[in-house]
């Protein structure tokens, strides 16, 4: 009796060493085109190149540095033209629609950091959807702020 309360306290062992790997693969961005889906990673993003922006928004105040994947590299791998209409679809539903084109006139990024850190939900990660505001002032606008998505969890083609 006492061997298999070995076993199981050993197997219960390697599946909690094992949990934080679980919960950190997990998929965080679902891409949807007419053609396919497809699943992103933290990792995955992480491992894309990065741009970082440093700019201020209507909910963000001095400035802070926002790290992650240039929102138009994930169009080009996903084969997502400029005339498209994305609909960013947040975790508690939230949706704006954005037009493809300001992923490709400005550096739009989908921000996994923010001053360094990764974000949790409650302080609007684990994606935001941040637009170069400081350096463009034409984003700075009603409009643009509705597009700055947080808690983005799906970007569909429209």
């Amino acid at each position: 009796m006492m061997r298999i309360q070995e076993i199981w306290s050993a197997a219960l062992g390697v599946f909690l060493l094992a949990l934080p790997s679980f919960v950190f693969a997990q998929d965080i961005l679902t891409v949807k085109t007419p053609k396919q889906s497809t699943d992103f990673t933290l990792e995955e993003l992480q491992a894309l190149p990065q741009a970082v922006v440093v700019t201020a928004n209507d909910y963000v105040e001095p400035p802070a540095a926002f790290q992650g994947p240039l929102l138009r590299a994930l169009l080009e791998i996903s084969e997502i033209d400029r005339d498209a209409e994305l609909k960013m679809i947040a975790l508690n539903d939230f949706a704006s629609t954005v037009p493809a084109a300001d992923a490709f006139d400005y550096d739009v990024i989908l921000a996994v950091l923010r001053d360094g850190e990764t974000m949790p939900v409650r302080e609007k990660g684990p994606i935001w959807v941040i637009y170069p505001m400081d350096d463009n002032p034409e984003l700075r606008g009603e409009i643009y702020n509705d597009r700055l998505v947080w808690q983005l969890r799906e970007i569909v083609v429209e």
